[in-house]
């Protein structure tokens, strides 16, 4: 790839990341994103992707291989006694450092959050899994997970893990929005240690009665 078309695919990712976030997945048109990345081509996104599927597909990949990096060091640097909220920070923090690190304003917490809420992306919600090695890290994450809270049935914690894979992307969304609006001060990494607490306290409660699980698709804590 020309560093010409990698230079358009980027500013059509930005302008297609910062369309959907202010109006939405289904309220921004191809040709609205080309417009707005300063393609001439109406027909921009066709070109470059292939199709809309395949622009969110690279939306979804985008920053991926860095969280997943980041991810490895932070487990390989876990101490074999590592308590639930240092286990939970090697899954959330290098997201959140990586919305940290992102030119302002940022687009992609408000992209990312809408995807669980549309049909259509159910498959493509596995794109927020890691994969590679970054995948082997994740499944040995969880089974420390797992041991750390053996008191905590599976399918309740895979169920909490749903809930809790919302709630990261919903929190940090409305937060980026604020951001955004100039209503708070940008300081993502105490976001992240919040969410991390947060999540550690809802994954350890006690689980006082039988009861079915509510989520209803696999959990993906971002």
């Amino acid at each position: 790839m020309g560093r010409h078309s990698e230079r358009a695919r980027d500013a059509l990712m930005d302008a297609a990341e910062q369309l959907f976030a202010l109006h939405g997945i289904e309220g921004a048109s191809n040709r609205q994103i080309a417009e707005l990345a300063g393609q001439a081509n109406h027909s921009a996104v066709a070109y470059h992707f292939g199709g809309r599927e395949d622009l969110l597909r690279a939306l979804i990949a985008r920053h991926r291989p860095p969280i997943d990096a980041r991810q490895r060091e932070l487990i390989e640097a876990l101490a074999p006694a590592a308590t639930v909220p240092e286990l939970i920070a090697c899954r959330v923090m290098p997201w959140i450092e990586m919305l940290s690190d992102l030119p302002r304003p940022t687009w992609r917490a408000r992209f990312l959050a809408q995807l669980p809420s549309l049909p259509a992306m159910t498959e493509l919600i596995a794109g927020l899994s890691p994969t590679g090695a970054g995948s082997r890290s994740a499944t040995e994450l969880n089974a420390r997970l797992v041991t750390a809270l053996s008191d905590v049935p599976v399918s309740v914690l895979m169920g909490r893990a749903a809930i809790l894979g919302q709630m990261v992307l919903t929190t940090c969304a409305a937060y980026e929005r604020d951001v955004a609006a100039g209503v708070r001060r940008p300081d993502w990494i105490g976001v992240g240690y919040f969410l991390v607490d947060a999540s550690a306290g809802m994954l350890a409660a006690p689980v006082t009665h039988r009861s079915e699980v509510p989520s209803s698709f696999a959990a993906a804590l971002v």
